[in-house]
Order: structure tokens, then C-alpha cells, then sequence
């Protein structure tokens, strides 16, 4: 419980404040009494300047009043009090310990699943560095056959799944089909909407987070990159192993066709 006493204080009015609450004290709890206090003075010069008295060290003057001879500093605490009080102390020990080991758990969760995380990483990356290599070692000994084969893809899949756009002031009309090419021994590829060609390491897509995201995420495009490995693997003869798996577009696996 604390008071707050606007305007001058006075030995009247700290009388007054106190009995008020002894007074409220009762009705609430008849048969509790106050046991110490802090209070709080501050002092106004005659100027209207706040300050604050100090002791011989410089610190904020501190009066100690001690209980009269004879009388308790506070009451001691009940059995039956000191049973609720280490009952409570339990239940809190109990919920500390709950959050502790909840705590814990989510660490282990989380370091669970930033390893596994991890992992799916990594095996994206070596199918990414392994289509690197595939596409790069065809552009080197069939550079116009690998270009002709994948744009065949898409103008199949483009006649097939005819492909529209889907928001937007062109909301409902034909997406512009890409187009692959090379320059200078490097793999292309363009479409209406890009003012220049651009350059890409594999025609499948690039390692984004766990997966090899492919660049366009709509159907007809996605279907493409299972045409687009077809093609690598038969200009290639085989695909080194830990390419396919579910981390590509379409999850293409071991032994699937994927024409």
C-alpha cells in the first residue's frame, strides 16, 4: 500500500494519511496491522527549488527509526502461513522448472531442425553444382542441339497448358513464351518482358534456401524443367548422381522419366 500526499506536509498531515489507512486496512483485513514503511520526503527551498538533503558521504539522508523496546519488527509467520508460503515457493519452483524444460526442448527443436535444414541445403547445392557442370559440359560439345531441345520443351508445354497471366492489367492473356540461346559458350535466356537476354548457370533453376527454386513458379513452367532434365541427361548420357531428388522443381526422382 502506498500514500500519496499533495501540497505541504505536515506532521498533521501525515497523522491524517495514516489513519486513513489504518482505517481502509481494517475494513479490508480486520485483523492485519502496518509493520514498517518508507517514506518518501521531498523538500522545496523558498525559491521553489527541489532538493534533497545528504548525509557526511553525499548520499541521500537516510532516518532509521527502530521499534520500541519490547515490541516485534513484524509479526512471525504462521504454520499455516509458512505452509501457503512454501507451497507457492514449490508451485513456482515447479513452473521454472516447466519453462526450463520447455525451454530446452524448443532449443533442441530448433537446433534439430536447423541441421536438418542444413543438410537439405547442402544436397541442393551439389544437384545445383552438378547441373552446373552437366550444362556447361553440353554447351561445350552440343551447344545448338541443347538449345534447340529446350526450346522445344517449352513450345510444347506452352501449346499444351497455353499459359496466362494471372493478375494484373493483362489479367487472362497468353504469358510470352521464354526463349533459351547462348552467347560466347554461355546458356540465355529471354522473354518479351526483359529488355536483354540473360544469363543462366542450368536451365533447371538456382539453390533457394533447401530447394532448387526453378525461375518462373507456374505450371507450365515448372513442367518444362522435367523436359529440361530429359534433355540433359539424354545430350549428356547420364546425370551424375545427387541431382535428382524431391529438392528439384517437381521433386524428379531416381529412375523417372522425365519427358
Amino acid at each position: 500500500m502506498r500514500l500519496k500526499i499533495k501540497g505541504e506536509v505536515t506532521a498533521e498531515r501525515l497523522v491524517e494519511a495514516f489513519a486513513a489507512a489504518v482505517k481502509k486496512l481494517q475494513v479490508s483485513v480486520p485483523d492485519a496491522k502496518f509493520y514498517g514503511a518508507n517514506v518518501y520526503l521531498t523538500a522545496y527551498d523558498a525559491d521553489g527549488q527541489a532538493f534533497d538533503l545528504v548525509d557526511g558521504s553525499g548520499n541521500s539522508l537516510v532516518m532509521n527509526f527502530s521499534a520500541p523496546p519490547g515490541t516485534i519488527v513484524k509479526p512471525a509467520l504462521s504454520a499455516e502461513a509458512e505452509q501457503r508460503r512454501e507451497e507457492a515457493r514449490q508451485q513456482q519452483r515447479e513452473r521454472d522448472e516447466a519453462a526450463q524444460a520447455l525451454h530446452q526442448q524448443q532449443l533442441a527443436e530448433r537446433q534439430q531442425k536447423l541441421q536438418v535444414e542444413l543438410a537439405l541445403r547442402q544436397k541442393a547445392e551439389k544437384a545445383f553444382e552438378g547441373l552446373n557442370r552437366v550444362t556447361d559440359s553440353v554447351l561445350a560439345s552440343e551447344p545448338k542441339a541443347l538449345v534447340e531441345a529446350l526450346n522445344q520443351v517449352i513450345e510444347s508445354n506452352w501449346a499444351s497448358l497455353q499459359p496466362t497471366e494471372p493478375h494484373g492489367p493483362k489479367k487472362g492473356q497468353p504469358k510470352p513464351m521464354p526463349v533459351f540461346s547462348t552467347y560466347e559458350g554461355k546458356l540465355m535466356l529471354s522473354t518479351v518482358t526483359w529488355k536483354q537476354p540473360k544469363q543462366v548457370s542450368n536451365p533447371i533453376g538456382a539453390v533457394r534456401k533447401t530447394l532448387i527454386g526453378p525461375l518462373w513458379t507456374y505450371s507450365a513452367w515448372v513442367t518444362s524443367t522435367k523436359g529440361f532434365l530429359d534433355v540433359l541427361q539424354r545430350l549428356h548420357g547420364s546425370l551424375p548422381e545427387g541431382i535428382l531428388g524431391d529438392h528439384l522443381p517437381g521433386g524428379a526422382v531416381e529412375g523417372e522419366h522425365l519427358a
